[in-house]
Order: C-alpha cells, then sequence, then structure tokens
C-alpha cells in the first residue's frame, strides 16, 4: 500500500501531537536531563523535582540502580547533599509548592546497556513520603577507534564491490544489445 507525501505527512503530525500531548502528564514527576547515559561512563544528570503538594518539599533522596555508583550529589543553594552507599540526599531548604527544585547528581552508570531507574523519594515536613521512578537509559559505550576504522574499511569495500557489480551487469547488457 502507498501514501501520497500528504497523507504521510497527516500520519507524522498527528503522531508528533499525540506524543507532546500524552507526554504532558508525565511532566508533573521527577526526571533526570540527560536520560541517557554511556555504559560504564560517568555522567552528570539534572534532576527536576517538581513539589505537587500543599506544603514546602524539604529534603530529597534518590538511590541508585543496580549496577551504578553514585559519585557525587552537588549542593544546590540551601541545599546540603551527602551519598550514603547507594542514596544521595538533599536537606536543608524547601522546594515551595507549585515550584520545581533542580538537583545535580554524578552517577556512574552500569557496565550493561539497557534500561536503569534511579528511585527518587520527595520528603514533606508532616511525614510524607513520595515516590517516583527516574528513568534512564544505559546506552553502549562508544567503539574503540580500531573497530570504526574496521568499520570504514568494510563499508568501502562493499561499495566497492557493489560498483563492480553494477559496472559488469551494465557492460553485459551493452554486449547483448549489439
Amino acid at each position: 500500500m502507498r501514501c501520497s507525501g500528504w497523507s504521510s505527512l497527516a500520519i507524522s503530525a498527528s503522531s508528533a501531537l499525540a506524543a507532546l500531548v500524552l507526554a504532558v502528564p508525565a511532566a508533573a514527576h521527577v526526571t533526570a536531563s540527560p536520560a541517557f547515559l554511556p555504559a560504564g561512563g560517568e555522567a552528570t544528570l539534572t534532576l527536576s523535582v517538581p513539589n505537587e503538594r500543599d506544603e514546602p518539599m524539604t529534603e530529597l533522596a534518590v538511590t541508585a540502580p543496580p549496577g551504578a555508583r553514585l559519585v557525587r550529589a552537588h549542593p544546590a543553594g540551601p541545599w546540603t547533599a551527602a551519598v550514603e552507599g547507594e542514596t544521595a540526599t538533599w536537606s536543608g531548604g524547601s522546594v515551595e509548592p507549585g515550584a520545581t527544585g533542580s538537583f545535580l547528581l554524578t552517577l556512574a552508570a552500569p557496565v550493561r546497556p539497557g534500561p536503569a531507574e534511579l528511585a527518587a523519594e520527595q520528603r514533606y515536613p508532616g511525614g510524607e513520603t513520595v515516590r517516583w521512578p527516574v528513568a534512564l537509559t544505559v546506552t553502549p559505550g562508544a567503539p574503540p577507534r580500531e573497530h570504526v576504522w574496521r568499520g570504514v574499511l568494510v563499508a568501502l569495500l562493499g561499495l566497492a564491490a557493489t560498483v563492480g557489480v553494477v559496472a559488469f551487469a551494465w557492460r553485459r547488457r551493452s554486449l547483448q544489445e549489439r
């Protein structure tokens, strides 16, 4: 089944609009940027932490996924930061209702690529705790340089073979037409 250019454009536009509309409710959760980490590497994440409650958030705790290691929790303004084992905590500040706090966390990613999840806990003075999963994706690390050059060499050999086959077919066709 063939689609016209206009119908393909309409399908793409409606898909993009649906993704935006469906992504709005997720904006209220704790998110990490970047959400993609190189396997076995370190990255500093910015955690965006919205406060949806009617009282100020006074503490944040984040637990690393299995195979990952917390390197450093960075202090932020009045917030003091500490790392103990697999958990980083920030305390001593507040995020007012309706506001969003920003926290920096340096994380050593797991060695194996795939999905990973930080566990975030927003804590409030009344003893309430709100838990959020923070989705991350561990991507394969950068390939060693020698493998890149091997890939380039294989691609060039493939291109040369393709050109040779096309030239042979063209030559054979022109000989048959004589």
